[in-house]
């Protein structure tokens, strides 16, 4: 019985101690568990955002869809050139007697430019003169003496022949000095000249460049697939280099063929140029529109998003992105025509697009472009 009490007075001590522990640990005396995890939980409720107000509406720039009328076109490099160009030279052998011109000039066609010696030719002609008025004056008699039947008709008609063979003589003389005045071919503008007074011209030796400018002529070259879309008659623009303004140009001639080195087609364009403010061998950057879409969609290029199997662009309904898949058509240097998916009227989001998912509240802002 003593030993009994004994025991359940050691197992009551026990009992009282573990408890003592537990309360401790737990902070029951001094109250330090519950300000650690009010201290924890502090900072750690800093770091949280609140829900709710965590995401807002994302900002971003949007435009208005408007149809407006576009031009595809195609920009290539080409050339001026002269209407006309020719080194005048002579068709026949003397020496430089004059130069009629001066260098730079304006000239009209058929203007003396350069005066050949022709002395002896002057002095065969004047020879050939008067022989052909002997001859006429002999023939003229013995017309008379063979109406009369003074003379025999072959006597006659060989006088009479004559007569005609001295004026061949006199008509080839004016041929060959009207070749040693050198005449402008055309109407058009002198280089520099090449000769001096003096000197001995050959055959075919050059005096001078001579030019037509006006109309000047742009050369260029469209890759093949564009063939059946340009010709004579079409309407292109062009820009030399250095300068801001725009020329206008119709295409009057093209190659048959399409060149199998470069698989380009070359063309012949043709613009005024009365002032002569364009020159040839000028580089030209030539613009040709090839379709005209009087009612289309252009969006800028970065709007639109590549994916696999099609493309697509975000639209703003009430607030929210959507996702549109889009058709596209032909591509300019920053927009890019848009076929099908759009409509007048759309709200088509134009930047932070890649942050954006379906279902994305947005805050508008509308720009013009």
């Amino acid at each position: 019985m003593k030993k009994s009490s004994t025991r359940l007075l050691a197992f009551a001590g026990i009992l009282v101690v573990v408890v003592v522990i537990a309360l401790y640990r737990l902070g029951f005396f001094s109250g330090e568990s519950e300000k650690n995890k009010i201290a924890e939980a502090e900072p750690a409720a800093a770091k949280a955002p609140a829900r709710g107000n965590s995401s807002g509406p994302l900002p971003v720039s949007a435009m208005l869809i408007q149809p407006t009328s576009v031009i595809d076109f195609i920009s290539v490099n080409g050339s001026t050139e002269p209407d006309e160009e020719v080194t005048v030279s002579s068709e026949v052998p003397g020496k430089v007697l004059k130069i009629l011109f001066k260098e730079g000039t304006r000239v009209s066609r058929g203007t003396p430019l350069v005066k050949l010696d022709d002395t002896e030719l002057q002095a065969q002609r004047e020879r050939l003169v008067v022989q052909q008025n002997l001859n006429q004056k002999i023939a003229e008699r013995l017309q008379a003496l063979y109406e009369r039947e003074g003379v025999s008709l072959q006597e006659y008609e060989v006088a009479k022949a004559e007569v005609e063979k001295v004026k061949a003589e006199i008509s080839l003389i004016d041929a060959q000095l009207d070749k040693r005045t050198i005449r402008a071919p055309f109407s058009g503008v002198l280089g520099l000249r090449m000769v001096s007074e003096g000197s001995y011209l050959s055959p075919g030796t050059p005096i001078v460049n001579l030019v037509s400018i006006n109309p000047i002529d742009i050369q260029f070259a469209v890759p093949e697939k564009y063939s059946s879309a340009v010709g004579p008659g079409t309407e292109v623009t062009f820009r030399l280099d250095g300068s801001a303004k725009d020329f206008k140009a119709k295409v009057i001639a093209a190659e048959p063929v399409i060149d199998a080195a470069t698989r380009t087609f070359l063309l012949k364009a043709t613009a005024p140029n009365p002032n002569g403010s364009i020159l040839p061998g000028a580089f030209a950057n030539v613009t040709v529109n090839l379709q005209e879409f009087t009612s289309s969609i252009m969006v800028p290029t970065e709007a639109v998003i590549p994916e696999l199997g099609g493309k697509k662009v975000f639209v703003a309904r009430g607030g929210i992105a959507q996702p549109v898949e889009v058709e596209t058509g032909i591509r300019q240097e920053a927009s890019i025509q848009v076929i099908s998916g759009l409509a007048a009227g759309d709200t088509l989001i134009t930047s932070g697009i890649l942050q954006l998912r379906a279902g994305s509240p947005v805050d508008i802002n509308l720009g013009t472009d």
